[in-house]
């Protein structure tokens, strides 16, 4: 008994200062190529789920399929998960920077509209291949790191080139564009 008491006490001692470390990597600027693939990705799926207007995997979701005019748009209101600015700025935010939320609002016409959000009803997605990129690090200044991809597309087409900039906010990775990945 006494030997399992005197294990944990190691343990819990050794377990601070692995935590330690791994905050001081986290925060050392550096980011691993696993990270980069993973924020491409998520990227890519938070774009294409806020031009949907909707989150496949939300929980209890309710959409209203009703299309409106507005300044010449047609709009469709978003599901409940993304109905107002505060609930979609939300799930944006992991993953993008504060500025690429505002600017990529601006862009594609998301709106709030009778207090509920919409986006202009559009085709959606495309045929790259994210998951199968290729990337490398082009430019490496202070809190900002830029990654040259290379996307092959599913049909054939010839590879797309994108340059995705990651931006240090809050001590966290976030892309500085919301239609990076696409």
């Amino acid at each position: 008994m006494k030997k399992f008491i005197v294990f944990m006490l190691a343990a819990l001692l050794v377990l601070p200062i692995h935590t330690t470390t791994a905050a001081k990597n986290h925060t050392s600027g550096e980011l691993t190529k696993k990270q980069v693939l993973t924020m491409t990705l998520q990227a890519r799926e938070h774009f294409w789920n806020t031009m949907s207007g909707h989150n496949p995997k939300a929980k209890k979701s309710t959409c209203q399929t009703n299309i409106f005019e507005y300044q010449n748009l047609s709009y469709v209101y978003m599901c409940s998960e993304f109905s107002t600015k505060a609930k979609l700025t939300d799930y944006l935010t992991p993953v993008f920077t504060k500025d690429a939320i505002k600017k990529g609002f601006k862009k594609y016409n998301i709106i709030s509209y009778k207090g509920k959000m919409a986006v202009p009803v559009g085709d959606g997605d495309n045929l790259l291949d994210w998951e199968h990129s290729t990337f490398k690090l082009i430019s490496k200044k202070g809190n900002a790191r830029t990654y040259k991809f290379t996307v092959p597309a599913k049909d054939g087409s010839p590879s797309a080139k994108r340059n995705i900039t990651f931006t240090k906010e809050n001590g966290k990775w976030k892309i500085n564009q919301l239609d990076a990945a696409i």
